[in-house]
Formats: C-alpha cells, structure tokens, sequence
C-alpha cells in the first residue's frame, strides 16, 4: 500500500508539472551564469533580465513579462510575501513531493523564443522541466540554485559588459521604492544591496545582500548615483553605514589595490 502512494504520487507530480522524464541532460556544453539584473529596454520598456557570466565581463539578454519581472526582482531582493505567490508555490509543490530543484537550464532559441529546463531530482531519478526562462530563473533564484546557458547561444547572444567603478568591488545597490521600504520594515533614507558577487572586495568587507547602505562618508544616501559619486574608493576607505535586520553596522571599503 505504502509502494502504491509512493508511485500514485510520483505521477501525480509528473503530470502536474508536464514533466519530461530523462536518464541524462546529454552532452552539451553549459555556462554557469547568473542574474546580473532586471532593466528596461529603452524603446519599449519591456523588462529584461541580464544573464551575466561569473567574471561580469558578457550578459546575454532575455526580455520577459512585467509580472515575471516583478517576481524575479523581488527574488533578488530577498522579499518575503505574506502569502505564497505563484512561485512559492512551485518550490513547495515539489519539495512536498520529494523532489529537489538541481538546477535551471536555458538551452535553445527558436523563432526568436528562448526555451529553458528545470532539472529535478526526484523519487525516480533526475527528469527535465520545460519551462519558460523567466519562471526557471525566479525559482532558481528563490531557492539559491544555478543558472546556466548552452555555451554556443550564450557566445553568439550575449554582449560585452562595462564596469562601473562601483561595480569592480562586486556590488549593486537600488533605490528603496516604499514598497521595499514597508516589505523590510524601515524608514528613512539609504540603498538596497541587491548583489554581492562572491569572492570580491565588498564581501570581503563584510557587505552582504539585503544590507541597506543609509550613509556613505557620513551622508545620506537617496539614490545609486549618490554612492557611486564617491567612487574610486579614498585612500583611507569608505565608510559605510549600514543596516542589517535592525542592527546598525559599520563597514569600511578599502581602497582598490
């Protein structure tokens, strides 16, 4: 009886997410990227999400829906919904069902649409996951799982990056819209942390995402050009006045080397 619920249940899970069962991923190469950003086309202001290599030196851009946008920012920004969303969901689908999101695949451009795999490991193995790029991406990044991209469409759709001085210390930071403002529970001015990159000068510093930078050089802070004024970095540091789950914190950017 127990082998029965276990297989009943296993097919309802497949069924449920259209899921193409696989023994392999096959043999194709496959960058790990991740979610440099969310911006606007200039033209149209639709959003696109920029998938950045680790190095921050190419981004291959995927435009996606408003309501995708949202869900990928908030994503990124740590928010925490009363309610599970659409997204939540999915995570809790198949957590309950026993199965373990491994990581998100964006495999083809056909037509001018990007196709994308979510590979699951489950009571039966690992299975693949068609999905869109824009959802695969939201649930990776609600749950801390890699990105990648077929090597040969990330060579031939992505496009240089440029680094701003800001962005060589392995930060990004955002402006707190009132939304933000009341989902962290805080008043008064400063900027969001949205990404330390591991390994660099920021995180090092003790910078880490979901901070919320209020002063730099003992000024308030309105908006990213604020902070990145003060860049280079002065000889004798930056010193950063931070708030991080209701605790002020004192942090100190050393110069460049």
């Amino acid at each position: 009886m127990k082998g029965s619920a276990v297989v009943w249940r296993w097919v309802l899970f497949s069924g449920l997410l259209a899921i193409i069962a696989t023994n392999s991923f096959g043999a194709s190469d496959f960058r790990r990227v991740k979610v440099r950003a969310v911006i606007r086309d200039p033209r149209t202001s639709q959003p696109i999400a920029l998938l950045a290599d680790p190095g921050g030196k190419r981004a291959m851009p995927i435009w996606i829906g408003e309501a995708e946008a949202m869900a990928l920012q908030s994503a990124m920004e740590g928010t925490v919904s009363k309610r599970p969303m659409t997204h939540d969901l999915l995570a809790s689908v198949i957590k309950h069902l026993k199965g373990s999101v491994e990581e998100v695949r964006v495999t083809e451009l056909k037509d001018d649409i990007y196709y994308a795999l979510i590979l699951i490991k489950g009571p039966q193995g690992l299975i693949q996951v068609d999905s869109r790029p824009s959802d695969a991406m939201v649930l990776a990044v609600k749950l801390g799982k890699p990105i990648s991209v077929e090597s040969s469409l990330f060579e031939a759709r992505s496009v240089p990056l440029s680094r701003t001085p800001m962005e060589t210390y392995g930060m990004e930071v955002q402006a707190l819209d009132p939304a933000l403002k009341e989902a962290m529970e805080y008043e008064g001015k400063g900027l969001l942390v949205s990404n330390v990159e591991e390994g660099s000068f920021a995180e090092k510093a003790g910078l880490k995402r979901g901070d919320i930078v209020a002063k730099a050089q003992g000024k308030a802070l309105d908006s990213p050009e604020d902070l990145e004024s003060l860049f280079p970095v002065p000889p004798q540091g930056l010193k950063l006045e931070v708030r991080r789950k209701g605790e002020r914190l004192e942090i100190l950017l050393p110069p460049e080397p």
